[in-house]
């Protein structure tokens, strides 16, 4: 891999992962702009990866520990869904159980559940490996990072705890056990849960 400096790295974060929030949440781009905001941040990613030579290895493909970190995947998974449930039972989120919502869904949110862990944890985390050696800092500024994106929704008291917990388990299991593909499968389960429950509902 071909590591640029530091200032690129952050310059490189703000454009990908700070700059289209802050456009959608501030209203400068409509929230129909998030797939139009969603390509151009996956052809960016491509071209850094591309251009500095990243290997499956770096991007955590690969499967050589799928067996070891199985098991700490599957028990983050099964404890997101029992914490979605009990938080949906005392809250009572709003009914969205509709037809076109589910086409949304399927059409829209499993997707871009593989692509928040393309980048946020197999491109982000290994960004600010560049800039800080210190796990805990790592972990933490991605969780924020991936808090950020749930500003664009309603409910923020109850998205964004959930968004900075979940976020702070998949960055801590990424570091720990990179593996994109089971982090990925554990997304659009706990993703789709969330979504069907009400949790991240906008309606248009």
């Amino acid at each position: 891999m071909n590591k640029p400096s530091k200032g690129i790295i952050i310059a490189q974060i703000f454009l990908i992962f700070i700059l289209p929030v802050a456009l959608l949440y501030f209203k400068i781009l409509s929230y129909d702009w998030r797939m139009v905001l969603l390509l151009i941040d996956s052809l960016v990613i491509y071209g850094i990866i591309r251009h500095e030579n990243w290997t499956y290895e770096d991007l955590g493909l690969h499967h050589h520990n799928i067996k070891k970190a199985l098991p700490f995947y599957a028990f983050f998974t099964v404890l997101g869904l029992i914490a979605l449930f009990v938080i949906d039972h005392r809250v009572n989120m709003p009914d969205v159980e509709t037809r076109i919502f589910f086409i949304k869904t399927f059409a829209f949110f499993i997707p871009i559940s593989f692509f928040q862990e393309f980048a946020f944890r197999a491109f982000l985390i290994p960004r600010l490996r560049e800039i800080s050696k210190n796990n805990y800092i790592i972990i933490f500024s991605n969780a924020v990072l991936f808090t950020l994106i749930h500003i664009i929704y309603p409910y923020l008291g109850i998205s964004l705890p959930i968004a900075f917990v979940s976020g702070i388990f998949f960055a801590w299991l990424y570091v720990k056990y990179p593996n994109l593909l089971l982090i990925s499968i554990s997304h659009m389960i706990l993703n789709v849960t969330a979504l069907l429950l009400g949790f991240f509902y906008i309606a248009n």
